[in-house]
């Protein structure tokens, strides 16, 4: 997967809000938010980090000048219901550093402003996020970034999703299929209270489709 690219804009789309970046003689085509496009210019020389998006029909990269704008839209795109084109259209109404006060803040209404985000889905978007993004280090280093006021300790299970996201997102696993497994995982009773090995074990299981039944769960872990 591409993770970053440098190289000369040859084309730009206000349409499509694409613009193409030729690097080492291939052109590749990346969508960015409102902002992104309009600081980018014919002929200039970019660098972009790239979320790579793969459908079964289509393979797209989103491009951001900043890596913590590129981790914000993963963590978008890890809320159900939410996809990258959703995503990049929150990004493109409110930029990075607004969305996140309004997420915190918790400010629904204005959220759901942008193009393509109803009232429901700003809910959700709140309920699943404020309080995460309250706890990131490096959204609050930020600038322009007041936090919410949120708790200091994280509770055992918060904890254990964060190690296990960790691990899993090493391994190569999008945020959106970490967050359906551990959803799944969570729900069975007493998971939080065993080994993390055995956990990474599960979720493993889990995200590869070769989960076992919550009956039987624990006594298969050795």
């Amino acid at each position: 997967m591409l993770g970053f690219i440098e190289g000369k804009v040859i084309s730009k789309s206000i349409e499509t809000s694409q613009a193409v970046v030729l690097c080492s003689g291939v052109g590749y085509e990346v969508s960015l938010s409102k902002q992104t496009l309009e600081t980018t210019h014919l002929n200039s020389q970019v660098k972009f980090w790239i979320h790579t998006h793969v459908r079964e029909d289509a393979f797209i990269l989103f491009g951001f000048f900043s890596e913590a704008e590129k981790q914000l839209f993963r963590i978008l795109i890890g809320v159900s219901g939410l996809g990258p084109k959703t995503a990049l259209s929150l990004l493109s109404e409110h930029g990075p550093e607004k969305l996140i006060q309004l997420i915190i803040h918790k400010r629904i209404s204005e959220i759901a402003e942008a193009s393509g985000v109803g009232k429901k889905l700003a809910e959700r978007l709140t309920l699943e996020l404020s309080t995460k993004l309250g706890k990131l280090a490096w959204i609050q280093a930020m600038p322009q970034i007041e936090m919410a006021q949120t708790p200091d300790v994280l509770t055992k299970e918060d904890q254990v999703r964060e190690d296990l996201t960790s691990a899993l997102t090493n391994l190569g696993y999008s945020v959106g299929q970490i967050k359906l497994t551990l959803d799944r995982m969570f729900l069975r009773e007493n998971v939080q209270d065993l080994a993390f090995e055995s956990l990474l074990r599960m979720a493993l299981k889990e995200i590869s489709g070769r989960g076992v039944s919550s009956s039987n769960q624990e006594s298969s872990i050795v």
